[in-house]
């Protein structure tokens, strides 16, 4: 399987900056959300120049999509909604073969979904696991594409080998 797999629920301002970014990069790209509205013709517009495989995923419940994911894909967690963000991190961490899981969100956000995950059954090393806040800890900031970059660095980062060559 690829080792460099990108699943970003989520398409919303900062999916669609974090999109133009990997969009570039040779590795497959998967794209969830479970507003249709978020894979209209104009935003997928701004992948355009992509090198990345691109697959779409409009899906009204994301976490269904989870066991449709190839072996090691690496999730981003950043939906409009937080009771599907804490649906994707609690059915994410039931997912064998995942690479890792981030999840955009606060440090207060965090901590309810800690707790949350504890009370859904998960043990505090599988809910270590998950990464959040999201990003370098070094660039911090509130833009899209400033959280976007941060992202990306540290997605970047967890892939095994350099995204150089061929994607597959």
């Amino acid at each position: 399987f690829s080792l460099r797999e990108a699943a970003l629920f989520g398409f919303g301002h900062v999916g669609l900056e974090l999109g133009r970014i990997l969009a570039r990069l040779p590795l497959h790209l998967h794209l969830i959300d479970s507003r249709q509205a978020q894979f209209a013709p104009e935003r997928l517009s701004a992948l355009h120049d992509a090198e990345a495989n691109i697959h779409l995923h409009p899906s009204p419940i994301p976490e269904m999509t989870l066991s449709d994911l190839p072996a090691g894909s690496h999730l981003v967690i950043m939906t409009h909604d937080h009771a599907e963000d804490f649906s994707l991190c609690d059915q994410g961490l039931r997912t064998p073969g995942l690479g890792s899981v981030v999840l955009i969100g606060s440090a207060a956000k965090w901590t309810r979904f800690r707790a949350m995950l504890a009370d859904a059954g998960h043990d505090a090393a599988t809910i270590d696991t998950i990464q959040s806040p999201i990003g370098l800890s070094t660039l911090s900031g509130k833009h899209p594409a400033t959280i976007a970059v941060s992202v990306a660095a540290d997605l970047l980062a967890r892939f095994p080998s350099s995204v150089q060559g061929d994607p597959s």
